[in-house]
């Protein structure tokens, strides 16, 4: 026949543990202990992972200090770069808005008769000056007519004519206008 099994318990069982708050205790041991070996773990990577932090850290401030050294170096040129810009914008302003003497003068010497000169030409903004001296009155009419019909000149009023001083054959005159087709 066979022996008859008999539980044996190395760890025997206390009252205590048999009650509610024994179990309790139990569970808190057992299952508290895996809980507690969780946390551990958890503290000891964020621990670990701290130095790779702390490194990428460092490397970013060295990184940032390396570009404010740039940056600090290329200020002076860019204030440099700034000017240099104003003054070719100004340049070009004025360029762009100063008259162009040169075609008027050549249209004028288009239409200017042989027996007329200038005396003066003056221009201020978009008011034209001219002072003739004409040596007969053919020739002044002929530079008159040829001044209105020019595209260029608007608006001419004869504002001054007179007989020159040493002989009658001088004619003085005196012009002013808009200049317009620029």
């Amino acid at each position: 026949m066979s022996a008859r099994k008999t539980k044996i318990e190395f760890l025997p069982q206390e009252d205590w543990e048999k009650g509610t708050w024994g179990r309790i205790l139990k569970w808190a041991l057992t299952i508290g202990r895996h809980i507690v070996i969780f946390t551990e773990l958890i503290v000891i990577l964020a621990f670990l992972s701290r130095f790779k932090l702390d490194k990428d850290l460092t490397d970013l401030g060295e990184e940032i200090k390396q570009k404010q050294a740039i940056i600090q170096a290329s200020t002076q040129f860019e204030k440099k770069f700034r000017f240099l810009n104003k003054k070719i914008k100004v340049i070009k302003d004025l360029k762009m808005s100063r008259l162009q003497s040169g075609p008027i003068l050549e249209e004028i010497a288009t239409l200017i008769p042989i027996d007329v000169y200038l005396s003066n030409f003056s221009v201020s903004g978009k008011d034209v000056v001219l002072d003739a001296i004409a040596f007969s009155e053919g020739g002044l009419a002929t530079f008159l007519k040829n001044l209105k019909e020019s595209s260029r000149f608007k608006g001419l009023t004869l504002s001054q004519i007179a007989l020159g001083p040493e002989t009658e054959a001088e004619i003085k005159v005196q012009l002013r206008g808009k200049i317009g087709g620029i």
